[in-house]
């Protein structure tokens, strides 16, 4: 790759002094009101993504921020001594990518004792991932798959892993490989470590003898909890694979059983920032009215505060946790699980702080809205941002309702795992006028490579190349959904989401052209230099 200091070869270059000796150098004269850029990146396909979804050939970048997008000769202009210049060789640029929905730090946990699995379409490629991981490893070390898979990604054999399989993967080392939280598959190792009879086979369901629910239950136990520093270094390794997968910001949904968050703004201090912008829900379980009255105090407590790289944003995914459904399974609420729902709802419209609540089927998202409508009526919920996410069955009379009140739909490609009967109707979406998103629900349930799930929404089909519907929506939308979408369903349209002058300079150039590469090869794309900010995030272009 060409990286130049172009300074003296910018066109227009004025001498200094007509009768300057023969032997001195020529002399660049700059205007003193000109701010040249920090970086120029010039012969591209930049996809701003902006309202008119302007294709540029240019960008410059000074500081955090973009300083100009254009033609590679306007750009050119803000070429000083000091620019770094680009060539991007026609390849694409695209806005860093934003997962609106996805457990980030539960992954720092336990990163360093893991083999990663997501979207990896052949069997033995996969088996192969887990034992160069054991072979990395001490003899007795501890090794798991935190999910992020499903058997039925592998296209040459969906079959469930055997026995005989993970013991050749990792003969020296217990292994166990989370699927969802309902499913587990354990090596001979990881099975006689907990009493466990590998008689049985390699996998076990929920109430069997290991519970398969993470963070809980007997193989969980057994993982070694990392200290602080190891955390530290695993969330900085997550960071730059998901810097490589082209995300640039991610919205964490989880528990507190998954992790400290506020660990972040340690590292957001130590590593004076942080090559990703993490956004988080405030850090509750309520089970019950006395944990609602503990919850609705904390949220009295708490204002939002989305700040550049990290922050407080809303509440969810889940505002009360027995308002719960499963895919397939919607539930007919009591008036006592409904009316705490919407007490804690309220008190988080009064305070001003977002809720994306975990909604799968039609019913729980109609009684949802139900109490939200009430709220509504005293409480705008337009300007708040509210989601309803997963929504697998989703009939048009709820995106309608959905769509009059102000509440947005958050998608995500944890439905590749799904019948299709249960895919979310994003076309429909898009064509009733509901502002919606595209995030993962990595990284137990699904994979949170953002383009396994673009190229879901995109082809309508799974990751082993299964069709799972028809109403596919277009590239173009499909990236927006994943960019400016999620960036105004964080509040931070006016900072990310495109490539704009004064946003920051959060980008990713692409290892193939996202407009034209086949359809089943955008599942495939990565990133080959992501900047966060300004600052180099992942780079292998140069």
């Amino acid at each position: 790759m060409k990286l130049k200091i172009l300074a003296a070869t910018i066109a227009a270059i004025t001498l200094v002094g007509c009768n300057q000796a023969p032997d001195e150098a020529p002399v660049t004269e700059q205007p003193d009101n000109t701010n040249y850029a920090d970086t120029v990146f010039i012969n591209g396909k930049i996809l701003t993504v902006d309202e008119d979804f302007t294709v540029a050939s240019a960008l410059a970048v000074e500081g955090e921020r973009i300083a100009a997008v254009g033609d590679n000769a306007s750009v050119s202009e803000l070429i000083g001594d000091s620019t770094e210049v680009i060539d991007l060789e026609g390849k694409t640029m695209i806005p860093g990518l934003i997962d609106n929905h996805i457990h980030f730090i539960r992954a720092g946990q336990s990163w360093h004792q893991q083999a990663r699995i997501d979207g990896v379409t052949s069997r033995q490629e996969a088996l192969d991932i887990i034992a160069a991981k054991a072979a990395s490893m001490e003899p007795g070390a501890w090794l798991m798959v935190q999910g992020g898979w499903w058997p039925a990604q592998f296209a040459d054999d969906p079959s469930d892993l055997t026995l005989e399989e993970l013991d050749a993967a990792a003969p020296n080392n217990p292994l166990f490989l989370q699927l969802v939280y309902f499913t587990v598959y354990a090596n001979t190792l990881a099975q006689e470590a907990v009493g466990a009879d590998p008689s049985n086979g390699a996998k076990y369901g929920l109430g069997e003898m290991i519970n398969p629910q993470p963070p809980y239950g007997l193989l969980n136990e057994q993982m070694p909890k990392a200290d602080n520093e190891q955390i530290k270094q695993n969330v900085r390794d997550v960071v730059t694979r998901f810097n490589r997968g082209g995300l640039t910001t991610v919205y964490d949904v989880g528990r507190p059983p998954e992790g400290d968050i506020t660990l972040l703004e340690e590292m957001l201090a130590e590593d004076e920032g942080l090559n990703m912008r993490v956004w988080h829900t405030l850090k509750y379980e309520a089970y019950n009215p006395e944990d609602g009255d503990a919850a609705i105090e904390l949220i009295k407590s708490s204002t939002p505060n989305n700040g550049d790289y990290i922050g407080l944003l809303g509440v969810g995914e889940h505002v009360y946790l027995p308002f719960f459904d499963l895919p397939g399974f919607g539930e007919v609420y009591s008036d006592d699980i409904v009316n705490e729902f919407g007490r804690i709802s309220r008190a988080a419209a009064e305070q001003g702080l977002r809720i994306n609540e975990h909604t799968m089927m039609d019913q729980t998202s109609n009684s949802a809205l139900d109490v939200w409508e009430q709220i509504d009526a005293d409480i705008p919920l337009e300007p708040l941002r509210w989601s309803l996410e997963h929504l697998f069955n989703t009939s048009d009379e709820t995106l309608i309702r959905m769509r009059d009140m102000g509440v947005t739909a958050a998608v995500h490609g944890v439905a590749q795992t799904l019948p299709v009967p249960l895919q979310p109707p994003m076309k429909r979406m898009q064509d009733l006028g509901v502002i919606w998103g595209l995030g993962s629900d990595g990284t137990i349930v699904t994979p949170w490579q953002p383009f396994l799930t673009i190229a879901w929404a995109v082809t309508g089909k799974a990751i082993n190349g299964q069709t799972l519907f028809e109403e596919t929506v277009s590239r173009e939308d499909a990236l927006v959904a994943h960019t400016r979408t999620n960036a105004f369903l964080l509040f931070k349209e006016d900072d990310i989401g495109t490539l704009e002058v004064g946003k920051f300079a959060d980008l990713a150039v692409l290892t193939g052209d996202y407009l034209t590469v086949p359809e089943d090869e955008l599942k495939d794309l990565e990133s080959v230099f992501t900047m966060v900010g300004g600052r180099v995030a992942y780079d292998t272009l140069r």
